[in-house]
């Protein structure tokens, strides 16, 4: 019996540890993955532009409709480079690419901020890229 039990807790530890190790489809990377599109970045980084990507927090309606309402709010955005929008609705995320110099960061953050609360939405800050292959936490802006 003492053998049964014990094969039984050591499988049941063995799918728990093995779970944790797929994706989630809510950590930070799963969601900058969503929505990252590798000729924005590229068009956006040879430009000098940067590239942020955010979590969007509220309650999202699925469906195809939401991704392009939310994708034209973003680049009704002034500083937004058009075209470069991109919204996850599963993942609950979205990047796009903007002109430092000419709209800086805060300003893009806080009028997304606006347009979106009108939704019942809001947007927290995951990476912000400017160079070529590197992610850098929001937290070091």
């Amino acid at each position: 019996m003492k053998t049964a039990w014990r094969s039984l807790v050591g499988m049941m530890l063995a799918t728990a540890v093995t779970s944790t190790a797929f994706a989630c489809g809510f950590c930070i990377e799963d969601k900058i993955a969503a929505v990252y599109d590798h000729a924005v970045v590229t068009r956006a980084i040879a430009q000098k532009h940067q590239v942020v990507f955010f979590a969007v927090e509220g309650n999202i309606p699925p469906g195809e409709g939401s991704r392009r309402t939310l994708a034209a709010i973003v680049e009704s955005v002034v500083g937004v480079d058009k075209g470069s929008a991109r919204v996850s609705v599963e993942s609950a995320s979205l990047s796009v690419a903007f002109d430092p110099v000419h709209a800086p960061f805060a300003g893009i953050e806080r009028a997304l901020s606006r347009k979106l609360a009108a939704r019942g939405l809001s947007v927290g800050i995951l990476r912000v890229m400017d160079k070529p292959a590197e992610l850098k936490p929001a937290s070091k802006r």
